[in-house]
């Protein structure tokens, strides 16, 4: 077999076994371009991963083919154990443990082979599935129990009862005493209508003196006096120009709006209660989740502090989508008993809804490019077959099939990645490549380029999620994107400290921005270790928390609202061999995952354009 040069090929896959599974998956093909330090990384590689493994997976394979590859490689083959791979330097693995089956598409392993690639099988299930939402939001006091006390007349505050927000009062008692001319003038008039209504008069002025006694208690309770104050004054025959404002209910001082001196108007509110004994849980619920909520529906839910589950009734929903947010407000009652709580706690609750009749399989079955899913079905015998399938909805760990399979189906639900990377290798349809391949080489172009950004398309599926919906037209996030690139220097260069320093500047510039609520989502993965970058004592922890910043801050370059150009790069030797995406400001590759041991390791996959472009 003739060998290729450096110069002539790249990188088109690897293979990385482990004391127990078998990881395979593609990298891009780069005329011209070359992963520096994959010689050094070859030697550790070598030591960890092919002593001893390598012989029992040898021995299993060797009575199916005689072809051996690079792990780091897959495009070369060579029918010799003892070569080398002409581009890295690696000693050689077996090609593979399957060969073809009956089919195009079907591949057979051996039994051996099976139990070292480590594939579980489940039959496809139907029946009842449930549906979890996850929700979040806080506790508020019960609007319906909320009493404002106002100023029934004009005056000036003489005396302030209770003086601070959050003092409890108790029915009847005394909020305020309100200096009032014009309650004093009413009680005048009060006096003088009883007096008259007290002497003898001929018949047609008494009807007259009574409505005018009438008028005088009727002006008096307008102004805020009971009826058994305004029989006090009758008593007393006196006029005094001040009033006692009492407690109509009893309750919390959620809002005091006055101090003792001030002066108010007609129907300033002076002080509002609440009863801390009825309580409502506020969700934000978005667009997508809407159909499983109802008016009159039962919640259970979990306060923060609290070990006890809450129960509770959705009263309402709120009737206008939040713009920004693309969430639905729903006002959860609390069932009566369940105290001790606070306004503005925050609460999480979990709804489940159950379907009948449906179709799943595990979501680890699954292997999803683009709109596309594939399975795995077992035909038996060692002998298994991919097959194209529509999905539905997600059940939990579990995924609704709404065509492609039956009930009772064989599918792999554990490793179906690994026998589809056995028929990439073997040119034939997968996955990643439905019409097939040439099993000597891969092509060139536009075609590599479409098939290398398909590398990390787990992790580029999940980023997928975290759509960019909010405003970020008056967001600037030239703090934000300055730190990440100090992290990231720091890192290709193996320097901690650095990276310390670069993180707290990267978290108080996250501070520091206004982001838009939509943007939650992101904002999580950047905050990931916010707070604790100077307890980090190990680099690696240190590009484990990198992975998940590198994750926001390309949901954010996607959605063009970075400031500069930007690079996306990717290794998929990173984090221990699942692969894992960065940023840089310019096409330069340097690893921040591994630094100087394979710093020139990965492939510059897209440019993104910023704003000031």
């Amino acid at each position: 077999m003739k060998k290729l040069t450096t110069v002539q090929w790249v990188a088109t896959g690897f293979v990385v076994i482990t004391a127990g599974t078998l990881a395979l998956g593609l990298a891009m093909q780069t005329p011209g371009h070359q992963h520096a330090g994959h010689a050094d990384h070859a030697a550790h590689a070598n030591h960890e991963d092919h002593t001893g493994h390598d012989h029992d997976l040898a021995a299993a394979f060797s009575a199916e083919t005689q072809e051996y590859t690079c792990s780091m490689h897959p495009t070369f083959r060579s029918t010799d154990p003892n070569d080398r791979c002409p581009i890295c330097g690696m000693e050689l693995i077996p090609v593979s443990g399957g060969r073809g089956g009956e089919g195009p598409t079907e591949i057979e392993f051996s039994g051996r082979a099976l139990a070292l690639l480590g594939v579980q099988t489940e039959p496809v299930r139907r029946g009842d599935a449930e549906q979890v939402i996850r929700l979040s939001g806080q506790l508020e006091f019960d609007e319906r129990a909320l009493t404002s006390i106002s100023a029934w007349t004009g005056g000036r505050i003489e005396r302030l009862y209770v003086n601070y927000t959050g003092a409890y009062v108790e029915a009847g008692a005394r909020l305020v005493e309100l200096y009032s001319p014009e309650l004093f003038v009413a009680q005048q008039e009060l006096l003088q209508a009883t007096r008259q209504a007290n002497q003898d008069a001929p018949a047609f002025l008494r009807d007259s003196q009574a409505t005018t006694l009438r008028a005088a208690r009727e002006r008096l309770r307008l102004l805020g006096l009971s009826n058994e104050q305004i029989d006090a004054v009758i008593t007393r025959g006196e006029a005094r120009d001040r009033i006692t404002i009492h407690a109509p209910t009893a309750g919390l001082v959620v809002t005091r709006n006055v101090s003792q001196g001030d002066y108010v108007n007609t129907g300033d509110v002076i002080v509002e209660l609440a009863d801390e004994q009825r309580m409502w849980a506020l969700f934000e619920v978005f667009e997508r989740d809407l159909g499983a909520i109802q008016v009159g529906q039962y919640l259970e839910f979990s306060v923060q502090g609290q070990r006890e589950m809450l129960h509770g009734e959705v009263i309402s929903i709120a009737p206008r989508i939040d713009p920004e947010r693309r969430t639905r407000t729903v006002r959860v009652a609390l069932e009566a008993g369940e105290q001790a709580l606070s306004a503005g706690g925050f609460t999480r609750a979990e709804v489940h809804i159950t379907q009948s009749d449906k179709l799943t399989i595990p979501t680890s079955a699954a292997l999803l490019t683009g709109r596309r899913a594939v399975v795995y079905v077992a035909l038996g015998e060692g002998r298994f077959a991919p097959r194209t399938v529509e999905l539905g909805q997600r059940f939990g760990d579990r995924l609704e099939v709404i065509d492609g399979l039956e009930e009772g189906d064989t599918i792999v639900s554990r490793g179906a990645f690994r026998i589809d990377s056995e028929l990439q290798l073997q040119g034939r349809p997968s996955m990643m490549s439905p019409e097939g391949e040439h099993a000597g080489g891969h092509g060139h172009g536009h075609d590599a380029h479409a098939q290398h950004n398909d590398h990390g398309v787990h992790e580029m599926a999940a980023m997928d999620e975290l759509a960019v919906t909010g405003d970020f037209s008056q967001v600037d996030l030239s703090a934000v994107t300055d730190a990440y690139m100090g992290m990231w220097e720091a890192l290709h260069s193996d320097d901690l400290s650095a990276w310390q320093s670069s993180a707290k500047i990267f978290f108080a510039a996250l501070d520091a921005t206004q982001w838009p609520t939509a943007s939650e989502a992101v904002y999580e993965l950047l905050a990931t270790g916010k707070g604790h970058a100077h307890h980090v004592g190990n680099i690696n922890t240190a590009r484990d928390q990198f992975f998940a910043h590198s994750q926001g801050m390309i949901a954010l370059a996607e959605a063009g609202v970075l400031p500069n150009t930007i690079y996306l790069m990717y290794c998929p030797m990173a984090r221990r061999g699942q692969g894992a995406h960065w940023l840089q400001p310019n096409s330069g590759l340097l690893n921040p995952y591994f630094g100087a041991t394979m710093l020139r390791c990965g492939d510059e996959l897209e440019r993104f354009e910023g704003q000031s472009s």
